[in-house]
């Protein structure tokens, strides 16, 4: 019983330092997006918006499926290295385990860091995204309600007040990037379980 306990232990502190490093390499490509934002005065709201869009497309979501992969992966093959029967071998169970809890907790740490940041030093910057996305909206409104409202307030206020990174928000997203752990997990436990190398 007590080394059941010891090695889930072990295996939880290794998924929390790959989901430390994981969630590192987001905030550092967030972080430098940002600060070439702020320090690059050519860069207007509209490229900010698009190179985050990118990047959180093309760089990050890679980069966290490519990491569940080889978490999996890994124990996929520590486990087949010294195997007996096939009930040695990595279950489905263990790999879900593995790459979810990974990419799940390098989510949840990167999402926090950035919607705090928002909130509190990035206040100017949200200032400047909703501006754009007001702006964006207005030009060609396609929803009716909005086209009546926008026709008996055309110069109203109130997206100044509109806060992008409430608690709502953070869930809202979150749940998205969770269904994608939750897919990308069980595909790659799916594909490397009971695999002999």
């Amino acid at each position: 019983m007590r080394y059941n306990y010891l090695c889930t232990m072990i295996s939880f502190n290794k998924i929390f330092k790959n989901s430390l490093v994981l969630a590192t390499i987001t905030l550092a490509l967030f972080f430098a997006l940002y600060l070439y934002f702020s320090l690059n005065g050519t860069v207007s709201v509209q490229d900010y918006y698009i190179y985050s869009f990118f990047t959180c497309c093309f760089i990050v979501l890679p980069l966290f499926a490519l990491y569940c992969f080889l978490s999996i992966l890994r124990v996929s093959k520590a486990k087949a290295k010294n195997y007996q029967t096939s009930e040695d071998l990595m279950t489905f169970k263990e790999g879900f385990k593995v790459g979810f809890y990974t990419i799940f907790f390098a989510g949840l740490i990167s999402l926090l860091v950035i919607f705090i940041f928002f909130n509190t030093y990035g206040e100017w910057l949200q200032d400047e995204l909703k501006l754009w996305l007001w702006n964006t909206v207005t030009v060609n409104p396609t929803d009716p309600a909005l086209k009546k409202y926008l026709a008996t307030n055309p110069d109203s206020n109130t997206y100044k007040t509109l806060n992008l990174f409430t608690i709502k928000n953070f869930f809202g997203l979150f749940s998205i990037f969770l269904s994608f752990y939750i897919a990308i997990s069980a595909i790659f436990s799916q594909f490397l379980k009971k695999r002999v190398f």
